[in-house]
């Protein structure tokens, strides 16, 4: 019986210890599989790892081993399908950005607000209105052979015009476009007082206020009214601004009466019916006008008597599409009434005549055109020698036909999309007759204002060539014909040149 009990339990004792020998097997072996899976994970990143170093160093097409045997392309691709897994599951484990990251950002950014603020601050003109700053240049050589001419020299370099000025918006009405603009201009002019002095003077200072939508498209009307110091609406040169001239020298007629110099007053210019070719862009209103009242003594001059000079100005323009040879034909009128202070050889006349008669014709159909301007000046004045008030009747013609070589003013280049240093060339010839005589009345009549006495006509042949957008050089031969010859006052040639540039 003892026997039987030991044996029994010598029995339960090893089936005991060996249940719990196989239990400590089985964790043994879970814990090695748990081993070997993070050990395969770290050696696929570390061979991920290595062969992003290598990708950097090797041509991707063709992957050398150790001793310089190179893989198949089945052995290749294997391998970069490997890579490509090993890649993927690296790209998995980018880490987001951490927050010293994002702070850095955001000092650089603040950085880069600080420095354009202070540049701005420091570095740029300001204006509390919308401001456009624009100026011309005008640099210029002559040479003549007329030899007998006091105080004339044989051959000289001059400056033409330079002025400088602002423009732009005071009030913008973004619905109808009916604003109210500002000009303000100063140009340089000569003084022949034998010092090294010059004048630096008020040109355009005036306010100007659209009454017509400008925003309703190239078919609505056109009104503005200007107030204060500007260019006059009278034939076609007198309304050019001085980068606009076509040659050096201006009209006889139009600069020894007084046209040029702007008056102060009021201006109301406009327009009506205008026909429109939406196809090349190209406007050509029926109809324009100019009515106006100005003190008519000049300008930066306080107005010296009552009366006033009264302008008036209509053109009409046929209503042609752009491909139209009657292109750009236009027929117009200018007229002014007008009345001067004068006074001399103990006579004084607040109320002497001075109106200005004008017909022009213009014609522009790239490449060519053709304008012409007739004006009358009747003048009052005092003739010493019989100390009474007498009337000189002036009378000019002008002449002018061009050609041009080039696309620069056609529409379609205008049109296109360009550097803005890059514009296309052009070269324009011109002939310019320009005849003048300051009285009918009198052969022999003295004019004032030029030093010439008696009838004259001039001839010129130039040639523009517009090498930049707002720059060009001038070439023109002058030559001079008068009626009456003296000492000082004989046929004359004359070269000019000029280089203007407009910014």
């Amino acid at each position: 019986m003892k026997k039987q009990i030991l044996t029994t339990a010598i029995g339960l004792i090893l089936t005991t210890t060996s249940t719990f020998s196989f239990a400590q097997e089985a964790d043994l072996e879970q814990e090695l599989q748990v081993l070997k899976q993070h050990i395969q994970t770290l050696q696929k990143r570390l061979n991920a790892v290595e062969s992003k170093a290598k990708l950097s160093i090797q041509s991707p097409t063709a992957i050398g081993l150790s001793d310089g045997v190179q893989v198949g392309a089945a052995d290749q691709s294997d391998i970069t399908h490997a890579e490509g897994e090993e890649g993927t599951e690296l790209a998995a484990e980018v880490l987001p950005a951490t927050s010293d990251d994002i702070d850095g950002v955001r000092s650089d950014v603040e950085n880069y607000k600080y420095d354009q603020s202070r540049q701005y601050e420091r570095q740029t003109v300001k204006s509390t209105r919308d401001t456009t700053l624009y100026g011309t240049v005008q640099v210029r050589a002559n040479a003549q052979d007329n030899h007998n001419a006091p105080n004339t020299p044989k051959s000289s370099f001059d400056i033409g015009t330079a002025l400088i000025g602002v423009r732009g918006n005071l009030f913008r009405d973004y619905n109808e476009g009916k604003n109210l603009d500002y000009q303000l201009s100063f140009g340089y002019s000569k003084r022949n007082d034998g010092t090294n002095n010059s004048n630096f003077n008020l040109l355009d200072g005036f306010l100007r206020y659209h009454a017509f939508s400008t925003n309703a498209g190239l078919e609505t009307p056109k009104l503005n009214f200007t107030l204060g110091q500007q260019l006059l609406p009278f034939g076609l040169d007198v309304q050019s601004p001085e980068d606009l001239r076509p040659t050096i020298s201006t009209a006889s007629a139009s600069t020894y009466l007084g046209l040029f110099t702007r008056q102060n007053g009021l201006i109301a210019r406009g327009d009506l019916k205008p026909f429109v070719d939406y196809g090349s862009n190209y406007r050509a209103p029926l109809f324009e006008y100019a009515l106006g009242v100005t003190n008519g003594n000049g300008s930066n001059k306080a107005d010296d008597n009552n009366a006033k000079d009264y302008i008036g100005r209509v053109a009409f323009t046929l209503p042609v599409d752009y491909a139209s040879w009657l292109r750009e034909l236009k027929f117009g009128a200018s007229y002014i009434q007008g009345e001067a202070k004068i006074s001399g050889a103990g006579i004084s006349d607040e109320k002497a005549k001075r109106d200005r008669l004008g017909f022009d014709i213009y014609y522009n159909h790239a490449p060519f055109g053709v304008t012409y301007e007739y004006l009358q000046g009747k003048t009052d004045y005092i003739d010493t020698t019989s100390a009474s008030v007498k009337e000189a009747k002036a009378e000019g013609h002008t002449f002018t036909a061009f050609y041009t070589l080039g696309d620069q003013f056609y529409n379609s280049i205008k049109s296109n999309a360009k550097f803005d240093d890059f514009w296309p060339k052009s070269i324009q010839g011109y002939y310019r007759y320009d005849l003048f005589n300051p009285n009918k009345n009198q052969k022999d009549f003295l004019d004032v204002s030029s030093g010439r006495v008696g009838e004259y006509d001039i001839h010129s042949l130039g040639l523009n060539f517009f090498f930049a957008q707002t720059t060009k050089f001038q070439l023109q031969l002058n030559h001079y014909i008068y009626d009456i010859e003296t000492t000082t006052q004989k046929d004359t040639n004359e070269l000019q040149g000029q280089l203007q540039y407009t910014f």
